[in-house]
């Protein structure tokens, strides 16, 4: 009883951590970034510039449009270094620190694991959001396709075979996976993107309906 208690009790933590934690660490982020910004950048340029004569609220509109640029072009040049080699050799090491952490190193790879399956390219963990009849005839769940290529499965069963990922709310990076024929597969209009609000709202974000 203490067991599961326990059990549930860590299982639940980590996933309230999981919903707050790109919450505030975007805060964090973005805060540090605007005091940056504003001490390094907007300041100094303002202080060369012949804005002294300008109205106060004028000025303090102009220095929060300025900040908010600046702000966004720094996160765009991070965007831009992450493409280089070094820089992700460099991420490669500190995410290798982070993982050593315990506790902190499951968060963290969930939060990774969500990031590249919400942001990814070709390489992101879901592809496609799709329902299928689940945990029994009648009843349905949404679901992430995360492999379409054949192997085992397909030559055991002897048709098409389609992975699909059931995650489990509020946490989208958790959940169980099962191996759906492809004609028992029920397709959507509903794009990762919203798949992944749903999971995390637990059902309530529903994607609007799209009218063909």
């Amino acid at each position: 009883m203490k067991e599961d208690f326990l059990k549930h009790f860590r299982t639940h933590f980590i996933s309230g951590l999981l919903v707050l934690a790109p919450l505030f660490l975007t805060v964090i982020v973005i805060g540090y970034l605007v005091r940056i910004a504003d001490a390094f950048v907007v300041n100094p340029v303002f202080r060369l510039l012949p804005v002294s004569d300008v109205d106060s609220s004028l000025k303090t509109v102009l220095t929060k449009i300025a900040i908010g640029i600046v702000v966004v072009g720094l996160v765009t040049l991070i965007g831009l270094w992450a493409e280089k080699i070094l820089f992700k050799q460099f991420m490669a090491a500190g995410e290798g620190m982070i993982k050593a952490i315990p506790v902190f190193n499951k968060v963290y790879g969930s939060i990774r694991e969500i990031a590249q399956a919400f942001f990814g390219d070709k390489k992101g963990v879901f592809k496609r959001v799709v329902y299928v009849e689940y945990p029994r005839k009648g009843a349905y769940a949404l679901g992430f396709i995360t492999q379409d290529k054949p192997w085992d499965i397909h030559q055991r069963i002897g048709k098409p075979i389609l992975t699909v990922f059931i995650p489990s709310p509020p946490n989208p990076a958790t959940g169980l996976f099962i191996f759906v024929p492809v004609e028992d597969i029920i397709e959507t209009d509903v794009t990762v993107e919203e798949g992944i609000k749903l999971v995390i709202s637990g059902g309530a974000a529903v994607p609007p309906l799209k009218i063909k």
